[in-house]
């Protein structure tokens, strides 16, 4: 999966837990935080809370819909 933002260089990650990983240390341990703006089959669009920067996730269409069944599991996204 491979993760673009604003103010920093794409990454790519191998696996799954990885980009859930970086996913969550952006939101820096603030549950119901994070805002999907935007989901599709290769694509995820998430708000950043703190900074307020878009998170652009790539990648194929399991691993899209796996990161985002995971970020709602565990109460990730904001709720309004």
């Amino acid at each position: 999966m491979e993760i673009h933002t604003a103010k920093y260089a794409p990454y790519q990650y191998v696996t799954r837990y990885e980009t859930l990983r970086y996913v969550e240390s952006r939101a820096q341990n603030l549950k119901h935080s994070i805002r999907l703006i935007q989901k599709d089959n290769e694509h995820l669009v998430l708000r950043c809370p703190l900074s307020g920067d878009y998170i652009d996730i790539i990648g194929e269409p399991s691993d899209i819909e796996w990161l985002n069944d995971k970020l709602n599991e565990r109460k990730w996204y904001r709720l309004t």
